[in-house]
């Protein structure tokens, strides 16, 4: 079975594992001197690389092969969500959205927040973990909480949509996301958006949409805006 590993200490020929790292490697998986392992960096690069010592406080790698922009894609997945109360359901949202597939991760806080905080550590931990698993070598962009009114303003992705959960809103996967595009969701919280905010939200470009007939937790229905823009960006829908 194929196993990445994760490391930002990338220097000319050579990798540096963090303990973590070099202990699943070297007590887990039992690699010895000589034997190689994939390594990503979270930027697009991919390397194979040979196990140089088996130090678990400084395990070196030499590289003997790099790959750069690795599974890049043509489209930009931009998620920014209320978080809901529990972290535990936020960071299930983190952990399956980059198993999935997105490019970044804002969180915002809204008139109707039940969390105004959030743990990066622990967050990054998690994206980390997703991004190895899937097999990917970029890892999102992480933004802190903001509140909504600075996040909607400041925002410049091309295609725009919020979340909605009044009558009619447009359905993203009829013809709604043009595939190859730059997109941003905003998902809020239990209950939805306020009104003014939708207002304020509609007068600076963004996009009523629905994700289907079923209400759906925060969560939830961040994972399913994921989902299908990636399936949209997978096939040729007319």
């Amino acid at each position: 079975m194929i196993t990445y590993f994760y490391s930002n200490q990338i220097f000319n020929d050579k990798i540096i594992l963090t303990e973590d790292e070099a202990h699943h490697a070297i007590k887990v998986l039992r690699k010895n001197i000589g034997d190689e392992i994939t390594v990503v960096d979270g930027n697009g690069g991919c390397y194979k690389a040979a196990v140089v010592n088996n130090n678990i406080s400084n395990c070196e790698l030499s590289i003997k092969e790099y790959k750069r922009e690795h599974g890049k894609t043509d489209y930009y997945i931009h998620i920014a969500i209320v978080p809901p109360k529990s972290h535990d359901r936020l960071e299930w949202f983190v952990e399956k959205a980059v198993e999935i597939g997105l490019n970044e991760i804002s969180f915002i806080q809204s008139q109707y927040s039940e969390r105004n905080n959030i743990k990066l550590d622990r967050i990054l931990k998690r994206m980390i973990s997703s991004m190895k698993q899937s097999l990917k070598a970029y890892l999102p962009k992480l933004n802190n909480i903001i509140k909504f009114e600075e996040f909607v303003n400041n925002n410049d992705n091309t295609y725009k949509y919020l979340g909605y959960l009044g009558s009619k809103p447009s359905i993203l996967l009829q013809n709604i996301a043009i595939p190859g595009s730059d997109y941003c969701v905003l998902i809020g919280p239990e209950g939805g958006f306020s009104e003014i905010e939708e207002e304020f939200s509609r007068n600076r470009n963004f996009k009523n949409i629905s994700l289907g007939k079923s209400r759906l937790r925060t969560e939830t229905a961040g994972i399913s805006a994921c989902h299908i823009l990636n399936i949209i960006n997978s096939y040729d829908y007319k």
